[in-house]
């Protein structure tokens, strides 16, 4: 890769914040669907009155 080349830091920049977006992304959907998973079993173990 030639660093003579305009933009280049900003296409790098935009490549590397894409990633860490990419990445948060699928991290807080992996996180939100664990505590769907979470919150059905509680429900169906009515152990709801235990929580509260």
């Amino acid at each position: 890769m030639k660093k003579h080349v305009k933009g280049f830091a900003f296409r790098l920049t935009g490549l590397i914040l894409g990633i860490v977006g990419a990445t948060v992304s699928i991290t807080s959907i992996v996180f939100s669907v664990i505590g769907l998973v979470k919150a059905r079993q509680c429900k169906n173990c009515k152990l709801e009155a235990m929580y509260k």
